[in-house]
């Protein structure tokens, strides 16, 4: 088959071999987890609970793309190489406009959300429930799941590889792909938040957000800070504090993520530096 990778194809290229690592990991972590609590639930449930967002099994899961991050760099590149992940985790030194983007570009798209909401009937946002988005970067819980305990990961470590042989605007489409492909098995487990969300439209949403991190990630110097952590509780927030995703949020990402390819696409139409 002209796709496989093989034994000979990833001696050639280290490439192949490094991001198929990342997603074996990763995907095997969580996805193995997923297998034992919903296949094998009566088993699971005696022996450690139900799989829900507090359990310990849920954080191993989650941390599943940090995990192979952090394996895979040390064994590549040795103690610097992980020294350099994690300053690009606290890279913070960018251009203030870029900073601006990163904090108000998605709550802009969730104002317009709620006024479209407003059109078909659909309550404002309380005060209360933006409150609550404004503090999602401090919301320690919260950040130690999926900002913080995915981000060097996705953006950290598959991101950069994937900008090595494709253009940013498809390496976000890629990238958002296979992110929200390893979501999936959250939407089966009862206790977790996703199982009472469309399937389709956090699906749409995320990879829409891709874009917007990706279009961050190649203007804050790989910064996984300003174009991973930030983004990434902002929108785990704005879901907290707002409700489930519809498709009005949906469509106005995907507005969002045109917007950013129409006025400021210059740098999603060439390969990062």
């Amino acid at each position: 088959m002209s796709g496989a990778v093989t034994g000979d194809d990833a001696a050639r290229d280290p490439w192949k071999t490094e991001v198929a690592l990342f997603l074996a990991i990763t995907f095997g972590i969580t996805w193995a987890i997923a297998i034992m609590a919903l296949g094998f639930s009566t088993w699971f449930e005696a022996h450690f609970g139900a799989l829900t967002s507090s359990s310990p099994f849920f954080y191993v899961a989650v941390w599943a793309p940090n995990i192979a991050a952090l394996v895979l760099t040390s064994v590549r590149g040795g103690a610097a190489a992980v020294k350099d992940l994690f300053a690009r985790l606290l890279r913070w030194r960018i251009s203030a406009w870029v900073w601006i983007a990163a904090i108000a570009f998605y709550p802009a798209l969730m104002l317009v959300v709620q006024f479209v909401g407003l059109a078909f009937g659909r309550p404002l946002a309380t005060a209360d429930a933006w409150l609550l988005v404004a503090i999602g970067l401090f919301n320690i819980p919260a950040l130690l799941l999926g900002p913080l305990g995915e981000e060097l990961g996705w953006r950290g470590y598959l991101l950069p590889r994937m900008l090595q042989r494709m253009r940013p605007a498809t390496a976000a489409l890629v990238v958002g792909s296979i992110w929200m492909l390893w979501h999936l098995p959250a939407f089966f487990a009862s206790g977790l938040p996703q199982s009472g969300m469309a399937l389709p439209v956090f699906v749409i949403a995320g990879i829409a957000l891709s874009v917007f991190v990706t279009w961050l990630f190649v203007n804050a110097k790989q910064s996984i800070l300003i174009a991973g952590v930030i983004p990434h509780a902002i929108a785990n927030a704005y879901g907290a504090a707002t409700g489930s995703m519809t498709w009005i949020n949906a469509v106005v990402l995907v507005a969002g993520a045109i917007l950013l390819f129409v006025l400021l696409g210059p740098s999603l139409k060439s390969r990062a530096a």
